[in-house]
């Protein structure tokens, strides 16, 4: 069901380490573009706008498509309710479900780790990282583009890839930032390792030659936690502080050089921006995290400002101007949440949402509509069935 690219457009096209039991107390999510790095303040709170203002703008009500007598209902706007959706074409990207890797053209075919699966990325030439876990610890996997693999290399948890998925990396146990390219024969160090902080996780990958020009971001936290938390970057130049913009965590590069990240971190919530140049003013909101730029690093993918447990409630779309083009939260009677949305395509998003007792793949439309890509299936709420492939689709798809 392709769009017609346009952000309001309701036409669906087709297409870290493992969560933890709901708990008490506002957690605040330090998102890379694999991994969410959480920190635990005092206070419970879900939706609302905590610090009183946002200067971004929200786009006009559009209208939801109007069901026919067999199809599933659109919730009412705003809510994230999945419980009765219509179903729509599978994943436009690989997903793994059950150690089984489900293709884009209907085929499927057993993933070949080691070890289970938390994470993976897909490269231009058809490689992949996989990112597998066994009793908790992180291992990377890689498998070329014959189908061939190689051993499991200890790492830390996270992937990330450039927008033009020719360059995969992440980061070892030591701090030493690696990378994969299309085409490699073997995974490369880029930089020196990082030993400031006790804590680092992958954000994003520039670049899409590293024989030539690349850098990786990395988050760093030290024994301050969130008050010690800042950016590092990788290149063929070294490591070094990255001081750009004021971030404290960046969540993620388009391939144009724009940055989204937090700027500020409380007990009681996060602002984020997007770095604007010359003049491209970007902006800033304190209502939602800016999360991921969609593949033509066009509109952003937004999540809560404030993370409360296992997932995510809020979910919420963001032009470069700054223009809301839809937000959806889950309420009293739709107890919804997801791990973390992926890009399917340049304007639609595919997210694995628990509801009631049910896991299911939906995808998101740039004014909010839903539908199911795969339908819910029985599980239970820490167990998410579903591995989305890390930096969704590639630039150019």
């Amino acid at each position: 069901m392709p769009t017609s690219g346009s952000p309001t457009s309701t036409r669906l096209e087709p297409g870290s380490p493992p969560p933890q039991r709901r708990r008490r107390g506002l957690v605040v999510a330090l998102v890379s573009s694999a991994v969410v790095l959480a920190v635990t303040v005092p206070l419970v709170l879900r939706g609302g706008d905590v610090f009183g203002g946002d200067d971004a703008a929200v786009a006009p009500a559009t209208t939801t498509p109007t069901p026919t007598a067999h199809d599933g209902q659109q919730p009412a706007r705003g809510v994230l309710d999945v419980s009765h959706l219509s179903t729509g074409a599978a994943p436009a990207v690989e997903y793994v479900t059950g150690g089984v890797l489900h293709e884009p053209d209907g085929g499927t075919v057993d993933v070949g780790t080691r070890y289970p699966v938390n994470g993976f990325v897909v490269l231009a030439d058809g490689s992949r990282v996989w990112q597998t876990a066994r009793g908790g610890t992180p291992y990377v996997e890689i498998e070329g583009a014959d189908g061939a693999f190689r051993a499991p290399a200890r790492s830390l948890f996270g992937l990330a890839v450039n927008p033009q998925h020719s360059v995969a990396s992440w980061v070892t146990p030591s701090g030493q930032v690696m990378v994969w390219s299309a085409g490699a024969t073997a995974p490369a160090p880029l930089g020196d390792p990082i030993t400031a902080g006790r804590d680092l996780r992958i954000a994003a990958v520039s670049g899409d030659d590293c024989s030539l020009a690349c850098s990786v971001v990395v988050n760093v936290r030290d024994a301050r936690g969130v008050a010690g938390s800042e950016p590092w970057e990788a290149s063929p130049n070294g490591t070094q502080r990255l001081d750009d913009g004021g971030y404290l965590i960046v969540n993620d590069v388009s391939q144009a050089g724009l940055t989204v990240g937090y700027t500020r971190i409380t007990d009681f919530g996060t602002c984020s921006k997007l770095l604007g140049g010359g003049e491209f003013q970007g902006f800033s909101t304190c209502r939602h995290t800016l999360d991921s730029f969609s593949p033509d690093g066009q509109l952003l993918l937004a999540d809560p400002a404030y993370h409360d447990g296992i997932g995510n409630g809020v979910i919420a779309m963001y032009d470069l101007e700054g223009t809301r083009l839809f937000v959806r939260h889950n309420t009293e009677d739709a107890q919804s949440f997801y791990p973390r949305a992926e890009w399917e395509t340049t304007t639609q998003v595919l997210a694995p949402v628990f509801q009631d007792g049910r896991w299911s793949i939906v995808r998101f439309a740039p004014d909010g509509a839903m539908e199911y890509a795969v339908a819910p299936v029985r599980g239970q709420d820490v167990e998410n069935p579903f591995v989305l492939p890390t930096g969704g689709a590639a630039a150019g798809d």
